[in-house]
């Protein structure tokens, strides 16, 4: 299996504009000591385990190779949560391809908004 063409990275609240040279670490990246990703079929459960309580999130488009530093997977989840360790630039306008908005009607879950389907890999 080839390796994707983009990675996602969950936010609970939108980006500036226009996007920075490089975002401010998530206050759980900043904690554990690495960037969080997700391939496309992974945001569906990362978003239902995470950020189950909002309506609505941005989801970053990003382009793996454009990403610098060292990748871990978890075992336990295999390829599908990349973890970014010692990245020099992290994430920002050089790296992020889109910014997508998602909304979820109330008593929705994430699995079942439509544009999830739609994230590609």
């Amino acid at each position: 299996m080839s390796e994707p063409t983009f990675w996602y990275k969950i936010l609970d609240e939108a980006l500036p504009s226009p996007l920075p040279e490089t975002l401010p670490a998530t206050p759980l990246d900043a904690q554990d000591g690495f960037i969080h990703l997700s391939t496309a079929s992974q945001i569906p459960i990362t978003a239902g385990l995470f950020f189950s309580t909002h309506e609505k999130i941005w989801v970053l488009k990003l382009r793996r190779d454009k990403i610098d530093g060292r990748v871990d997977y978890p075992p336990e989840l295999g390829k599908s949560c990349p973890h970014i360790h010692e990245s020099r630039t992290g994430l920002g306008k050089h790296n992020i391809e889109d910014v997508i908005e998602l909304r979820r009607a109330e008593g929705q879950k994430w699995g079942e908004v439509k544009e999830m389907g739609e994230l590609e890999g």
